[in-house]
């Protein structure tokens, strides 16, 4: 008597084998090997660019390369270059500290008019109206004694006799950038 074979089943309903699975398992061999090609030819690539750079150093250790000469700016590029420069340079200006420095000085009886910097000479020009005398020179002798302005110098300066009270209009003329704080 032979025993009758058994056929175990452990998910009823399921296929064995199916012709979309075995697509797909096809398609992505194709695309693994499609990505294993490039890698390889990339790194071959890679090891090119490698071999022709020692090649190119070789030769310039040993002075056979001949130096290209830089190319001729166009004015162009050359004027937009220096007005780059010259932005950086204006936005690089301690403007805080500069006014810092003239709010510090004592200025309840001086007005301050206008105030003209210059960059280029990293100085400025003050315009100010004191109410006499007095005021306008421990004004400036405020600014020369505050270490973030050097060369403090009162330029010029008239009484205003038009003007009730006569007050004092001068101007001074200051350097800033000596000493940082």
């Amino acid at each position: 008597m032979t025993t009758p074979r058994l056929t175990l089943e452990f998910a009823p309903g399921a296929r064995q084998v199916s012709w979309l699975g075995l697509g797909l398992l096809l398609a992505m061999a194709v695309l693994t090997g499609f990505a294993g090609f490039a890698g390889w030819k990339s790194w071959a690539s890679r090891q090119q660019t490698l071999s022709e750079i020692s090649v190119l150093k070789s030769q310039r250790d040993q002075g056979t390369t001949t130096r290209a000469r830089p190319a001729k700016p166009d004015p162009a590029t050359e004027a937009s270059e220096k007005s780059a420069l010259a932005v950086s340079k204006n936005l690089m200006t301690p403007w805080s500290r500069l006014l810092e420095s003239l709010g510090s000085a004592p200025n309840q009886s001086v007005a301050l008019l206008s105030m003209e910097p210059s960059v280029a000479k990293r100085s400025v020009r003050l315009t100010a109206e004191a109410k006499d005398w007095h005021e306008m020179l421990v004004y400036v002798g405020a600014l020369q004694h505050d270490t973030r302005l050097s060369a403090v110098a009162l330029v010029s300066h008239q009484v205003q006799q038009q003007t009730p009270g006569t007050p004092v209009r001068f101007v001074v003329q200051a350097e800033w950038g000596g000493d940082p704080r």
